[in-house]
């Protein structure tokens, strides 16, 4: 049960000394730890390695945290996502998609409101990336015949289609010869899938099939985010 923020403070506080206080506070706050978690998620990252990492940066922060900085709540939240955020660009080598971190950055003492400020990045520069990202995979698109406008109109709209769709997609990801053969040709096996699957539905949703073997096989970390989550579960798996 989260409680109002002064009563927070005085429980941070005491968390800071005191084990059983700090305990208490992670169970209390789970959800929300939970929450941050299910916000960062890039391609290749295990959910229960981020759940561990959020919760160690949820400790963190209840020792670091000042109360005259503001929140405590919104500080966690942020802390936890800047270590997510530093986990991905190490397990997924792609600092060169990320602004660098500052030359304080490898400090662990620094006061929060630097921590925050000049270790994490800036939303701005997030958002620019994620524009680059896009229109470079509008570009890949282009070369399969699609474009981002008509793959929205071709996405499907119930779960059951989504699901089938995200099965047929693997099938192809999990076959060597034929992803291969599919990223070569920039076309779906149809015939090959068509033993399997309803025809009509590969067809309907072939942009959209595409789409998720383009974003999935290729250095898109930004968009692969926003990847179905049943699709995430069973690469996974």
């Amino acid at each position: 049960m989260f409680v109002i923020e002064k009563d927070l403070a005085v429980q941070v506080e005491a968390a800071k000394s005191d084990k059983h206080a700090l305990n208490t506070l992670l169970h209390d706050y789970m959800p929300f730890i939970k929450k941050c978690v299910s916000s960062v998620f890039f391609k290749g990252q295990s959910k229960a390695d981020n759940l561990t990492d959020a919760m160690l940066a949820f400790a963190h922060s209840v020792q670091t945290y000042n109360p005259e900085q503001g929140a405590f709540v919104q500080y966690a939240a942020t802390v936890i996502r800047n270590r997510l955020l530093d986990n991905a660009r190490k397990d997924l080598s792609i600092q060169k998609r990320f602004w660098p971190f500052s030359a304080a950055a490898g400090k662990k003492d620094l006061p929060w409101e630097t921590d925050v400020s000049m270790r994490t990045y800036d939303i701005a520069e997030e958002e620019q990336n994620l524009r680059l990202e896009i229109e470079e995979i509008n570009g890949e698109f282009a070369k399969w015949g699609f474009s981002w406008a008509t793959l929205l109109k071709k996405c499907p709209k119930q779960e059951r289609s989504r699901r089938i769709t995200l099965r047929i997609t693997n099938v192809i990801r999990n076959d060597t010869a034929l992803l291969a053969d599919t990223l070569k040709n920039r076309q779906l096996p149809l015939s090959h899938l068509a033993e399997t699957f309803p025809r009509k539905t590969v067809e309907k949703y072939r942009h959209y099939i595409a789409a998720l073997i383009i974003i999935t096989k290729g250095d898109y970390p930004y968009v692969y985010s926003f990847i179905p989550q049943p699709f995430v579960e069973e690469e996974n798996t």
